[in-house]
Parts: structure tokens; sequence; C-alpha cells
């Protein structure tokens, strides 16, 4: 459960003209934006009459004293506020109403009198010139109260609510920054400058103001003209029946089931339906955020669901793709490119999202100064001169520049139009292909600037307590000896040899071999393996869950070709292992994930494994072995990762 601490400010007892004190405004603001746990910390002497939980408090470091018995003695989030903060409601139920798992503090720009910090990336780094404010509201998840817990502040130069800023920031925590540009925020000196403040944020037409604010200023082309452009009429026409974003979001993927079913029935001028089932699907898709940001109802399971329907719906659509395409009679090529674009999809996110923790990572560091080393080479001052670059294209908003490096990646709006337009001009084969080629140079495109780049920020995003979550390498790491083998300090080296073995397996594996994949595939996996107990520590290391992601969908894939599994079936456990690890990006990218122990999931070796096996013994008893056995690991996979979600999501309810 969640707690609120308002912290001692003079400012805190000064007359609003609604009735009441600041302070008043406050603890009602808070508790209306679903925080009933308040607790209000008074300075000897002060006669204050308010409806929550007062503790006398003589001075700052009895605060920090305070705070850290209210900081551990639940298992939520806490929020910190001045007492003298005026905001609208809006601004503080966008601190109180962010249910992940990331911490973070309220800026603007409105209070000269206020610390101005640095932020960048959307991070608060520290001290700084400003023009960024300190906003006088903070949240601290209780992922991150885990980690300061043998590490809260003692003492501090300020007051607590700077301390506890201090104390993330020396942790290398990543502090988000909350922003609700246009709408005044001040911790108030006097009555005047809290009446002028009101009159500031009550002059503005809030709910145009949330109904603007509910569509992404940065989101892709085509759901900026094709969707953005009219879908906030649907989101307040929702919003005035009652609608929540969670429904919204099953109806998305009722309707791109239906799209996918359609196009599995075969090419035919049914295909136009279900373009326009697949429109509708990424309209609602788009919609369910848009409410849930002009509502401000957000829930951790619900932006859960958001990320992992979009990927489910997509192979969806991939799979009812392939079988269309499959009815000619070309079942192998078919779905086989169907599963290659599955699989490229699914590497390229997981690098995607490990790229962005080392660019936060870096943020956060070299804002500490832990990396003052210069960068070295021509590389690194490339890599430099790219990311300058591309902020200076990405700065120049909606231009044809912006537009082009926005769409060369393969958004997921840009790829969904491709597939519905070219499936019904050109069918079903033609539109996976195009899409698998499209995927192909979206990640040579990126991947060749990253690299570089990485170079210039020269930070180890894998070096975290956490990196072995992420990893998923399961009961088999744990028998790795620590530091004690040959690719010890050479992780992502040994990754990518892993990963091209598995290449070569797959190649064989469509061949025509049977043992000779199976033998490189256990080779992929004993080398993906070795560097499971390695500290992680390159600046490359970032590569390496992708890379143990291709290896499990190759080696799955290998095994499947050798044993000659059903395609569907063989699409299937590679789909639900996918998600599996889309979970995994969902805890970093959204940091939100229902899963909390994934001790049953095996982890990426043993399932490979399996399936290795399961081959084998195909080829010396039936056929039909390795079809059920993969068919049964499917399941079981599925199983253990549906029960996990629905543990976890009642243990956080209960929380």
């Amino acid at each position: 459960m969640s707690r609120a601490v308002i912290l001692p400010a003079p400012g805190g007892s000064i007359e609003t003209p609604e009735d009441g004190t600041v302070l008043d405004r406050l603890i009602a603001q808070v508790r209306e934006a679903g925080c009933d746990d308040v607790t209000v910390l008074i300075r000897p002497g002060a006669d204050l009459t308010v409806k929550a939980a007062q503790i006398e408090s003589a001075d700052a470091a009895s605060d920090l004293e305070h705070l850290r018995e209210i900081a551990f003695s639940g298992t939520g989030a806490l929020f910190l506020a001045y007492a003298d903060l005026v905001a609208s409601q809006t601004t503080v139920a966008a601190v109180l109403s962010d249910s992940s798992r990331r911490s973070g503090v309220l800026v603007g720009t409105d209070d000269a009198a206020a610390e101005p910090v640095s932020v960048e990336r959307g991070l608060v780094t520290g001290p700084g010139p400003g023009p960024a404010r300190l906003g006088g509201l903070a949240k601290v998840s209780a992922a991150h109260l885990a980690r300061l817990r043998r590490h809260w502040p003692a003492e501090s130069p300020g007051d607590a609510f700077e301390a506890v800023l201090a104390a993330l920031h020396a942790r290398a925590i990543p502090v988000n920054a909350y922003r609700t540009s246009g709408l005044a925020h001040r911790q108030a000196g006097d009555a005047d400058e809290a009446a002028e403040t009101i009159a500031e944020f009550t002059s503005v037409d809030m709910d145009a103001w949330r109904l603007r604010n509910a569509v992404k200023y940065d989101d892709d082309l085509f759901a900026t003209y094709a969707v953005s452009s009219w879908s906030p009429r649907l989101v307040k026409f929702g919003a005035r029946l009652g609608w929540t974003p969670t429904p919204i979001t099953w109806v998305s993927i009722a309707l791109a089931l239906g799209a996918a079913a359609i196009f599995a029935s075969g090419f035919s001028w049914w295909y136009l339906l279900a373009a326009a089932l697949m429109y509708f699907s990424f309209v609602f898709d788009c919609v369910d955020g848009q409410l849930a940001r002009y509502t401000q109802n957000f829930s951790s399971f619900g932006g859960w669901l958001d990320m992992m329907a979009d990927r489910g719906k997509e192979y969806a659509i991939y799979a009812g793709l392939a079988a269309g395409a499959a009815l000619d009679g070309s079942t192998a090529a078919a779905w086989g490119i169907a599963v290659a674009a599955m699989v490229t999809q699914t590497v390229r996110h997981t690098a995607d999202t490990w790229y962005a923790v080392l660019l936060d990572t870096a943020v956060v560091r070299q804002a500490r100064k832990r990396e003052t080393a210069p960068p070295v080479g021509r590389a690194a001052h490339l890599g430099q001169r790219l990311g300058s670059a591309s902020e200076h294209v990405m700065g120049a908003h909606r231009s044809f520049l912006y537009w082009a490096k926005r769409t060369i990646v393969a958004g997921v709006g840009e790829r969904w139009l491709l597939l519905a337009v070219a499936a019904v001009a050109f069918g079903p084969r033609i539109a996976i292909t195009a899409l698998l080629c499209w995927q192909l140079l979206a990640l040579a495109y990126t991947s060749a600037g990253r690299l570089l780049r990485t170079l210039a920020a020269r930070t180890a995003a894998l070096r975290r307590p956490d990196r072995a979550a992420h990893r998923d390498d399961g009961v088999l790491a744990r028998a790795m000896p620590a530091n004690r083998h040959r690719f010890s300090n050479l992780p992502v080296v040994s990754t990518a040899l892993a990963a091209a073995v598995t290449g070569v397996a797959v190649w064989r594996a469509a061949e025509g071999l049977t043992w000779t994949p199976l033998v490189l595939a256990c080779v992929a996996v004993l080398a993906g393996i070795a560097s499971a107990r390695s500290d992680h520590d390159g600046i490359f290391d970032w590569l390496i869950p992708a890379g143990l992601r291709a290896i499990e969908l190759g080696v799955i894939t290998a095994a499947g070709l050798v044993a000659g599994v059903s395609w569907p079936v063989l699409f299937a456990l590679l789909g639900v292992v996918s998600l599996y690890f889309y979970d995994l990006a969902a805890g970093l990218d959204k940091a939100a994930s229902p899963v909390s122990r994934r001790d049953l999931g095996l982890g990426w070796p043993a399932r490979g494994l399996i399936a290795v096996a399961a081959s084998a013994a195909s080829l010396v008893t039936e056929p039909i072995v390795a079809t059920a056995t993969f068919a049964a690991l499917a399941v079981y996979v599925a199983a253990t990762f549906v029960g996990a979600i629905i543990v976890g999501a009642r243990r956080a309810a209960r929380a």
C-alpha cells in the first residue's frame, strides 16, 4: 500500500481562496489521487488541525528518521511532498497515479525560487542550471526503497526531500521527470502567490488540456496522421460512457484475432475486411493509452497488458498470413518466412529495450562522473557525432528527416500498414516477405548506429544486480562456476559465437541434415550459457539478452526442422517463448510486470535442450514424438507464465 509523507514548510499554513490552508488542500488532493495513508510532519509548537496523521519532528535530521520508519513499514511506494505545494489535481495525480516501478520527481519552470535541476532523456540527473526546477512532489517506488534500505541518508546539508533525492542519485537509480507543461505549480511563499498559482491553472481548460496531452507527442507517422488525428474524439466519447483502458485493449486483441482468422482462410476479397479489422485494432490499441492519460486511470497491469498485446496480436497476424499462404502448397516457405519475421522482431525489440537501458544508465552514471574517460578512437568520436546528429534530427519535430528517421526503423503502425496493404494487393506471402525484408533493414540500420554510439557512451548497461533475471538462464546457470572459465571476461563474445553457431544449425537443418544441426544446437546452448556467471561489465554487453533470445529461438527452430515438427506447433512454441521474453522487456521498458518469479519457466538453456532431445528422440522412434513434445512444452510454458501472471496480479492487488 502506498504512503504519502508531507514535509514541514512555512507556506503550508497559508489560507487559500478555497476556504482552507495550502496543506489542507494538498492532503485532499493526495487522497483524491488514491493515496489514503497520509502522514504530516510538523515542527514542535505548530498549531495545525489537519485530517491526517501527525508526527512531531524537530528538524531535517528528524524528518529523515521519521521518513525511514514510514518508508520501510509497508510494501508500497512512498510519496513525498512539501506542505506548501500549490498545484492542480491533475499535476498531483500525474505523480501519484504512476503505478509502475519507476521513481521520479515533479519538475517545472514556474517556480523561480525552487532548486534548479538537470534533465536528460526525461531523467532528473542532479542539481543543474535549469531551466527545470524541482516541483516539491516525488515518488520512490517500492523496488527502489528496497535498494535504499541499507543506504538511507543519515544527514543532509539540505532538507529530507533533497536528501532522499540525492540518495537515489548516489545509488545510480534513474529518477523520472514528471511534467505537466502548461499547468502552474509552486511552493507558495505567501497568500498572494498561492492565489496567483491557483488562478493560473484554474484558468486552463482542463478537459482540453488532458485531451491534448493524451496523444503522444512523438508518435510514429501512421499513428500521428491516420489515428491520432481523430482518435481524441473517440477517447472523449469513451470517457463519457465510462470506458476504461483495459477492456479497450481486449477489444483490440479480438479485432486482430478476427483479421488473422480471415487471412488464414486464403487470399480473397475478404482480405479487405481483414485489413479494416487490423486498422481498427490499431486504433483501439492507441485509444487505450490515450484514454488512460485522459482519465489518469493507470495501472501496472494495464500498461503491461498493452505491451504484451501489441506483440501477441502481431504474431497472430503473422500466423494467419502464413496459414493463408500455405494453402497453395508451399507450407515450408510460408511458415518459414513467418517464423523468421517473428524471431527477427523479438531479437530486435530485445536489443531496443536494452539499448534504452544503456542510454539511461549512461545519463545517470555520467552525471555522477563515474565514467570520466573521454571517447577514444575514430569510432567513438563518430558515435558521438551520430548521437548529436540524431538528437538534432529528432529535435526538428515532424520535419521530413524526422519522419524518415522514425519510419526507417519500421514502427508498429508502419508494419501493420505494410501487412494490410500488401496482403490485400499482393497476397499473404508477399506481405510477410516484404515485412521480413523491412525488419532486416531496420535491424541493420539501428544496430550499426548503436554500436558506434555505444563507444561514445562508455557505459555497461548490464552492470546491475538483476541481470540473471533478464538472461533467464534458469537452473543450469547455477551450475556454472563464477568467473572461472574461458569466457569469464568476454560474455558478449561467447554469446555472439553461440548465435553464429545457431544460425549455421538452422541453415543445415533447412538443407535436410539431421544430427549435425542437433550437435551444433547443443554447442550453441553451452557457449551461450558459458557467460552466465560473468560480471557483464563490458560496454557491448547490452547485446547479450538479444543474443540469448536468438540462440533459444534458433535452437528450437533447428530442432523442429530436423524432426519435421508441424509448422503451426513450431510457430506456437516460438510465439509463447517470445511473449515470455517480452515480459522480461516489460519489466525494463514499462517498469511493470506482474511476474515476480520465473523458477518454473526452466530457463532458456533447458527449453532449448528439451527441444533438441525431443528432436533426437523422434529420429530414432516416431516423428510424432517431437511434435507432441513441442506442443507440450508450449502448453507448459504458457501455463506457468499465465499462472505467474495471476499470482503476481493478486499479490499486487493485495499490496
